[in-house]
Order: structure tokens, then C-alpha cells, then sequence
């Protein structure tokens, strides 16, 4: 298991390295977060494929769930987060509509962005691996997770990381999403 924070080097097909430090976000974090967001959704020409997060969830899920983040040379790179069981419409289970015990044991793998400069260093791959780590050791049953129909590059990475598509649902006001599941316990 990978305790934060912690360095993680890597290389692009290019050849190109980045050595990044992954930590645990903290309140302090939270505009650059947004900023960071706010840069990665100006840079998507189709912009159904990425729904953005409400700054109060962002400060929400700091607060209560697991945000994590990658800084190379003293930028924040990469953000995930993770929202912990919890009876809340944040909780993908509403989706698959369980009940209030089973939404106890899932975990949902919310959002993960990178800047467009920092991708093909596979940290989206080690963002899935951090989170079900941390799933794992609160003792969660399922990972869930939306992505969209037309998001080829995520929804490799989850199906690569064991995920599977239970369903596709529209929802975030209108937008198609595979609604994907992992059990793990």
C-alpha cells in the first residue's frame, strides 16, 4: 500500500519524465482545485464528456471524503476524489437505487482530472489504484463509478482496472453515463 504523500516517477511513450508527488488534499487546496478544474474543462472541446464539481463539494469532499493530487515542479497537475459511503445523492449506489445498507459499503469514484500538458503519465491508472486501496483498508464492498458512452479513454481505464458497465442512465441534467461497478470485497 503506498503511504502519502510519496513520488512517483514517470514516462510517456515519448520518452518524456515526470517525477510528481502525490498527496492527500487539504482545505488549503481548494482554489487551486477549482483552478485546476476550471483549466482542464476549458480544454475539452466536447464538453458533455466532463461534468464539473461545485466548489462546496470540492470543500465537502476534503472535508469528509478522500481527495487526492499530483504536483510536478510545484503545480497541481492532477486531482481525484473518492466520496466515502455515505447515504448522499454523491453516493452512484442512488443510481443503481440500494438501499441504505448497501450504499454503506460502496465507495464512488467521483471525478479525476489532469491538465492537458501532464497527460499519458498514467495518473489516472494510479489515481484508481490509490483509490481502491483506500477502499479497501475502510472495508468497502463496490466501487462505482459515471463515465460517459463517448469518453473511450476513461472508460478503458476503468474496465482496465476491473470496472464493468451495469448500466447507462442519464443524468447531470440530461447527459448519458455508464454507470460502472467494481465489487472488491
Amino acid at each position: 500500500m503506498h503511504k502519502l504523500p510519496f513520488e512517483f516517477a514517470a514516462v510517456r511513450s515519448s520518452g518524456e519524465k515526470c517525477t510528481f508527488t502525490v498527496r492527500c488534499c487539504v482545505p488549503e487546496d481548494l482554489d487551486a482545485i477549482v483552478e485546476l478544474q476550471d483549466l482542464v474543462g476549458a480544454s475539452i472541446s466536447q464538453k458533455d464528456l466532463f461534468v464539473m464539481t461545485k466548489k462546496e463539494e470540492f470543500l465537502e469532499s476534503i472535508e469528509k471524503d478522500y481527495c487526492i493530487c499530483a504536483n510536478c515542479g510545484g503545480i497541481m497537475t492532477a486531482f481525484s476524489l473518492m466520496v466515502l459511503p455515505r447515504d448522499s445523492y454523491r453516493n452512484y449506489g442512488t443510481y443503481l437505487d440500494y438501499s441504505k445498507e448497501r450504499m454503506a459499503s460502496c465507495v464512488s469514484f467521483d471525478t479525476t482530472f489532469v491538465l492537458p500538458d501532464y497527460r499519458g503519465f498514467r495518473l489516472q491508472k494510479l489515481f484508481f489504484d490509490l483509490r481502491e486501496e483506500y477502499a479497501l483498508t475502510i472495508g468497502a464492498k463496490e466501487e462505482l463509478s459515471t463515465i460517459s458512452p463517448d469518453n473511450s479513454y476513461s472508460l478503458s481505464n476503468a474496465r482496465a482496472s476491473g470496472f464493468e458497465t451495469v448500466m447507462t442512465h442519464t443524468i447531470y441534467h440530461g447527459l448519458d453515463r455508464c454507470i460502472m461497478r467494481k465489487i472488491i470485497g
